[in-house]
């Protein structure tokens, strides 16, 4: 590809309007309302996920949190389909956009968070 050509192509990629969800945005790049990450910046006296089981993360969300069960079981068969399962977060982005996106729609990032932490923030 020539330089003039390259050029455009990169500047034609740069208009696209992509509508990318806020959970998507999160769980793709680590940088959302997790407990862990809210605790990080000390918003929150606890990273411990309302499961109870580990601090909350986006691994913690996607591979373990038991609040999820039923969402994590849709992506689970629908990814069985054609690959073994657990995948990694590189397939899962890539290989399995749909149904991944699906599933982060389905996290609960803000209501389950405010839920748990409201009384702990009034409390301090």
């Amino acid at each position: 590809m020539g330089r003039v050509t390259q050029n455009r192509t990169e500047y034609k990629r740069l208009n696209m309007k992509i509508n990318l969800p806020q959970n998507f945005t999160a769980t793709v790049t680590g940088h959302g309302k997790t407990n862990s990450y809210l605790h990080h910046f000390k918003i929150i006296k606890a990273p411990t996920c309302p499961c109870g089981n580990n601090d909350q993360n986006i691994d913690i969300l996607l591979l373990d949190c038991q609040l999820l069960n039923k969402e994590r079981k849709t992506l689970k068969q629908s990814i069985q389909k054609t690959n073994d399962w657990p995948t990694n977060n590189r397939e899962l982005k890539r290989k399995h956009i749909k149904e991944f996106m699906k599933f982060t729609n389905k996290i609960p990032l803000d209501e389950t968070n405010v839920k748990q932490n409201s009384c702990e923030l009034l409390e301090s």
